[in-house]
């Protein structure tokens, strides 16, 4: 990589963002042979400067920008967008998009065995996002922000280290350019609205808590589908914000109902991997919180197995923080997933939430519902609560209840509802403190 005449930062040595797009386009324009925009991330640093120091985190950066891009042939130019997430613009030896991911991947698996056997304890993975610019007069920004998102599709994906950005991708991002403006709107306009399903308890027929759900509506006031805004939030880190307002506003209407005087109830929420990446994220829940004077025990939070693919150390250390408080946390989805009976050995968790998918395939057969009722009978003996998502009739609660499960969420008893309408509906009045 040749950087005459262009002004670079002193750590790796790589020019500026804005040098970087200038001379880009220059180089585009005056006929490089087969371009290519790579996104390239680190995993796990932030975990790594806690384990080995910010001193330590340099040398990997250094080291990482010779790597990939001053000993790297291919690469043509590079800057540091980020901390640990590195822009190339490369000139590739040939056009084969499979010869260019198997190089890559392996120079990615490479890079991560020599870090990780120098520094055991981080457990990081180098992985990229590649983008074959066949249109050299297209925008600077909209290659970089391609090649990230071909990145950020496999960012959970332990298995694949590098993803070529597709058609099917173009489309997704056209969708997510529509989504991140109109999620910033409706936070600013109060168009977030949290609604809640109630769960149930089969034996006593009444409600033993709730779950707050986010709605955003559009700037016409229909409300937009979870499935078309979760995915976009998570992959460009926004969701933190998301489950943010959502908690904040929880703790105002259980604030609300115990001024009311009502019997309060417990409400999970939704904690995603971005928040715990978030420095002081949890403890500020916990503050605003305590500082409600809401009791602990009427808050729960949810996660998914997928939580724990990164960090793993941070996670468990705040959810010990979070139960030593008085929190309950929840594993939701079980049976989703591939690691969750491997997870549940490591995971401070007091509640299984079943995945409606996995308790149907169970139902089927009388082999799924033998597995079904002795995985509630083992969590029933080490304490664990259960209860069972998506039950929609009659004879799937007989069934559920059959197998050891009292608590339900699901069609059958109601819709998630708008928070002021659960609140008609289902709290009371009650005599005495909380």
């Amino acid at each position: 990589m040749k950087l005459e005449n262009l002004t670079t930062e002193s750590l790796t040595g790589l020019p500026y963002a804005d040098v970087f797009k200038a001379e880009t386009e220059r180089l585009l324009k005056c006929g490089m042979k087969n371009p290519v925009m790579v996104s390239v991330d680190i995993s796990n640093f932030k975990y790594f400067n806690q384990m080995y120091g910010y001193d330590e985190g340099d040398v990997l950066i250094k080291k990482y920008a010779k790597v990939y891009c001053h000993d790297n042939k291919e690469c043509v130019l590079a800057f540091r967008i980020y901390v640990d997430h590195i822009i190339l613009l490369l000139d590739v030896e040939d056009e084969d998009m499979s010869s260019i991911e198997i190089r890559y991947d392996e120079l990615n698996r490479k890079f991560s065995a020599s870090v990780n056997e120098e520094y055991p304890l981080a457990r990081v993975r180098a992985y990229m996002g590649i983008y074959i610019i066949e249109d050299v007069n297209e925008n600077i920004t909209k290659m970089i922000d391609r090649a990230q998102y071909a990145r950020r599709s496999i960012k959970i994906n332990y298995t694949q280290t590098v993803a070529m950005f597709t058609q099917g991708m173009a489309e997704h991002t056209e969708e997510e350019a529509g989504i991140i403006p109109m999620f910033f709107s409706a936070l600013e306009n109060d168009r977030v609205k949290v609604y809640i399903q109630p769960k149930f308890s089969i034996e006593e027929q009444k409600l033993i808590g709730g779950e707050a759900l986010s709605r955003i509506m559009d700037k016409d006031g229909n409300i937009v589908p979870p499935k078309a805004y979760i995915d976009i939030l998570e992959s460009t880190g926004l969701i933190s914000k998301l489950d943010y307002y959502v908690i904040l506003k929880v703790i105002e209407i259980q604030k609300n109902w115990m001024e009311k005087g009502y019997e309060l109830t417990t409400i999970s929420m939704n904690l995603s991997r971005k928040d715990f990446w978030e420095p002081q994220f949890i403890k500020a829940i916990d503050e605003c919180i305590v500082k409600s004077g809401v009791p602990t025990k009427y808050f729960e939070f949810e996660l998914t197995e997928t939580l724990f693919c990164e960090n793993y150390v941070t996670v468990i250390s705040q959810l010990d923080y979070l139960r030593k408080r008085g929190y309950k946390i929840s594993m939701d989805d079980f049976g989703s997933g591939y690691n969750s009976l491997y997870m549940l050995g490591k995971v401070p968790v007091d509640i299984i939430k079943f995945d409606r998918g996995f308790v149907l395939n169970s139902l089927g057969v009388e082999s799924g519902r033998k597995i079904l009722k002795n995985l509630m009978n083992t969590f029933t003996d080490i304490e664990f609560d259960v209860i069972c998502e998506g039950i929609e009739n009659r004879e799937e609660e007989k069934i559920v209840h059959d197998c050891g499960c009292n608590a339900v969420q699901g069609y059958l008893y109601d819709m998630p509802l708008p928070y002021d309408k659960f609140e008609d509906k289902y709290m009371t009045e009650t005599m005495g403190a909380q």
